[in-house]
């Protein structure tokens, strides 16, 4: 039973870097069959006539495709990037942690408090005693 949690979080990360790597594989499986394919088309095909027409506008189509292909994988690739970000700023936020890590933001809430009138004021810790600062 103690090890279903370890077991559940496993197979979460295994997923997610799963993902990771389809996406990449699936982009440069695209960019791969359009530039095989395009070569040969371009290699047998004479500078004038429709068929060149008919293969620029084709080149054309799929090059667009292959692009839009490029901004989805990066894009997903940022989104992975910036929730990985954000959940490092949410674990650090709940540990209440004092010490800043690379990333990671320090809750305001532990320097400041309310003086006599209502106005929020920040407690300034000095590592010197209060006896020696007089």
């Amino acid at each position: 039973m103690g090890k279903q949690p370890l077991d559940r979080d496993y197979e979460e990360i295994r997923k997610r870097i799963t993902n990771r790597y389809n996406n990449r594989a699936e982009f440069f499986s695209h960019l791969v069959a359009y530039l095989v394919v395009n070569g040969v088309l371009w290699m047998f095909l004479q500078p004038s006539g429709t068929w060149f027409t008919i293969a620029g506008i084709f080149s054309g189509l799929w090059g667009m495709g292959v692009v839009i292909h490029f901004i989805q994988y990066v894009m997903k690739e940022a989104q992975e990037r910036a929730i990985e970000r954000e959940i490092e700023r949410e674990r650090a936020w709940r540990r209440g942690s004092g010490e800043l890590q690379d990333g990671e933001i320090k809750r305001k809430r532990d320097r400041l408090t309310l003086n006599h009138d209502g106005e929020l004021i920040e407690i300034v810790e000095d590592d010197a005693p209060v006896s020696r600062r007089r």
